[in-house]
């Protein structure tokens, strides 16, 4: 209905305006009627038309200008219109969406990074920034919570560390970053020492070894504990092989 209501408006403007004709199809100087409206293609051709004297010529091409004035002119505030008609949109769904409670701030944020993307320095791209700051503090602050909750548990470190690693993936800026990357070092040098020691025990049986070398893989082994991890655990498989 807006599309056609804007159609409407343009021809209330210009009630002349014909529709752009082909060749041939230009009504010629002489049987030209009261009201006629050429295109451009149409005054080309009447610049041809000896019987046309030079005035009736330049007052042709003065009212072409002028009807092409007055499409510009309102080509342009429709452009304006229809730019502003989209941005509300995104704005509206961008802010639908940040009043869900049941959707999750990774689809809020991206929801926003549209509208700021598109308007980057509009009042609407500037909300949209505070949004997305708020959305990612609110989301860092639940991945540190659960991680928390976690370590209360006294879940596996394995499991703790992949708690914090969450905290990391969201982001790697702030005290949070700096307390999980401290915190994922601890439990990682501690996973390592423990599969070390394990190793070492004579009484230990095969499969309690491999387990310990797997949980030094399962969390954020450095490129040499990884190395180490796997040819133990190649080690191990083989021993146990073996013995079956």
């Amino acid at each position: 209905m807006k599309v056609q209501g804007a159609w409407l408006l343009a021809l209330g403007l210009l009630p002349q305006v014909a529709l752009a004709q082909g060749p041939g199809e230009e009504p010629d100087g002489k049987e030209a009627k009261p009201g006629t409206v050429y295109t451009f293609y149409g005054l080309l051709k009447r610049e041809q038309d000896p019987s046309l004297s030079d005035e009736e010529k330049l007052k042709d091409w003065q009212e072409f200008i002028e009807r092409a004035n007055q499409q510009i002119t309102y080509a342009k505030k429709a452009v304006d219109r229809w730019k502003n008609e989209a941005k509300v949109r995104l704005v509206d769904g961008a802010a639908k969406v940040d009043a869900d409670g049941a959707a999750p701030p990774r689809d809020k944020i991206e929801k926003w990074r549209e509208v700021q993307k598109l308007y980057p320095k509009s009042p609407e791209g500037i909300r949209a920034g505070k949004r997305i700051a708020f959305w990612t503090q609110e989301e860092t602050k639940r991945l540190v919570e659960t991680a928390e909750e976690v370590e209360r548990a006294r879940s596996g470190k394995v499991e703790r560390i992949q708690a914090w690693l969450k905290v990391l993936e969201w982001t790697d800026k702030g005290p949070e970053a700096k307390g999980a990357e401290k915190r994922i070092g601890e439990l990682q040098g501690q996973v390592y020492a423990e599969a070390l020691s394990v190793d070492k025990i004579a009484r230990v049986d095969t499969k309690t070894k491999l387990d310990a070398w797997r949980d030094v893989l399962g969390g954020r082994p450095t490129a040499s504990q990884s190395e180490q991890a796997r040819t133990r655990i190649a080690a191990l498989e083989s021993e146990l092989a073996g013995r079956n």
